[in-house]
């Protein structure tokens, strides 16, 4: 049996200022002013995900940075552009909002966040899965640092995961498509076509990246795993310690043999907790078309969590792209708001 987990209830608007006159309490007051205390933002990359991002930035977040790779025109962005990233930390930020490709100078970038003791949100699944440290030290020092747009996109997986061990279910094993350009490509390449071809078409859609090796290989399955298993049972993997299989990889015709015989081929992430060991993988598979896996098209996401204790827990959703991705990072800045500014 399954059962789809209710939707997250809607972020309570921010705390009004009391009426000019009346007596109100000092813990009321202070409420109000934290309230309608400005947090400085900068947001780290302008691409993609960014630019869905600081299109979007909500009340009270004043933005005063942005770090890009090039030089872009005066007034193309609500705040000043900078290819320093001196010059975007001198703006003596509150919180930096990351979204850059992963890598060294992201890590470096989001290092320097957290010693500076701002608030981080991320989508950066490589750094986070790698560094749990940036993430202890940030909690450590009262603030925030969250990445949930680094697991599912626009599914709302580790939210669901963090949901779930808080009422007491647990979770036994999760299952799921967690690499929505390997499951577009995978698409094509059940359709008839060549790999070239099917990656060259989720470059142009904005999924893959033009070094599409780390969703291919399963390395970017594999650091979300690591990610869940953070969140589900607060241990520690090391994303080189999973096992893979790549795309690449596939036999000559394997995509024509599964249409033959009514399967899908997916891209299965596996992470189960048997006693005291964590088992993780991400292999391809050939699976039926009543698997839940079989039925996400294209970039969608899809996760079976199941619990120790209760029914299965699908959730679903877009993982790749500019906007399931930047509304999962919106989500994360919503909560924030929430609890640092009322």
């Amino acid at each position: 049996m399954t059962a789809l987990l209710p939707a997250p209830k809607p972020v309570q608007p921010l705390a009004q200022p009391p009426v000019m006159g009346a007596r109100v309490p000092l813990e009321a007051r202070l409420a109000a002013r934290r309230a309608t205390r400005p947090l400085r933002t900068v947001v780290l990359g302008c691409g993609v995900v960014g630019g869905g991002v600081i299109t979007n930035l909500p009340d009270p977040l004043i933005l005063t940075a942005i770090l890009a790779r090039t030089s872009r025109p005066e007034g193309a962005f609500p705040a000043p552009v900078f290819t320093d990233a001196d010059a975007v930390f001198a703006s003596r930020p509150d919180l930096v909002i990351e979204a850059l490709p992963g890598g060294a100078e992201a890590e470096a970038l989001l290092a320097r966040a957290v010693a500076q003791r701002c608030h981080v949100i991320s989508a950066n699944k490589d750094v986070a899965a790698r560094r749990p440290d940036l993430i202890r030290e940030a909690r450590a020092s009262g603030r925030v640092f969250a990445h949930s747009a680094a697991v599912g996109g626009g599914a709302p997986v580790l939210e669901t995961v963090a949901r779930l061990s808080a009422s007491g279910a647990g979770i036994a094993r999760v299952r799921g498509v967690l690499n929505g350009t390997s499951n577009f490509v995978l698409d094509r390449l059940m359709a008839g076509e060549s790999l070239e071809s099917a990656v060259a078409a989720a470059q142009a859609a904005g999924f893959a990246e033009a070094d599409p090796s780390a969703d291919l290989d399963g390395l970017d399955a594999a650091n979300k795993l690591v990610l869940i298993a953070r969140e589900a049972w607060g241990v520690s993997l090391d994303p080189a310690s999973v096992t893979r299989e790549s795309i690449s990889h596939l036999p000559s015709g394997a995509a024509q043999s599964a249409r033959r015989q009514s399967r899908r081929l997916r891209q299965v992430a596996l992470l189960e907790r048997v006693g005291s060991r964590v088992r993780a993988r991400v292999r391809i598979e050939a699976l039926a078309e009543t698997d839940a896996l079989a039925r996400t098209r294209d970039e969608g996401n899809c996760v079976v969590l199941s619990p120790e204790r209760g029914a299965q827990v699908i959730v679903a959703g877009k993982g790749a792209g500019r906007a399931p991705t930047a509304a999962s990072m919106l989500g994360d800045l919503h909560r924030l708001i929430a609890a640092v500014c009322s």
